[in-house]
């Protein structure tokens, strides 16, 4: 996969943030701060994620909304423990 860092970013800030399921969050939030270029990059790696079926897109409130897979919860975790090498304690 391309942009593994990317991805592994973007999945563990969902994950601090408690982004499961029916918990989502308007997309634009995972992009604020960043410039035009770092966003398309983004852009395109939520979408291989949903490919993956590890996040979830949602149309509310008139805009994308994005929270993670619940029932992929071990392969997520287990793909941010490899990419970013965090403490597997800020995953529980």
């Amino acid at each position: 996969m391309e942009n593994d860092l990317l991805k592994a970013q973007l999945l563990f800030k969902l994950y601090r943030k408690g982004k499961w399921g029916g918990a989502h969050t308007p997309l634009r939030n995972l992009f604020h701060m960043m410039d035009k270029i770092s966003i398309r990059d983004s852009n395109k790696a939520v979408k291989e994620l949903n490919n993956l079926g590890w996040v979830l897109i949602k149309i509310s409130t008139g805009e994308e909304h994005i929270s993670l897979n619940s029932h992929k919860n071990k392969e997520i975790k287990e793909f941010i423990l490899k990419v970013l090498g965090v403490n597997p304690a800020l995953l529980e």
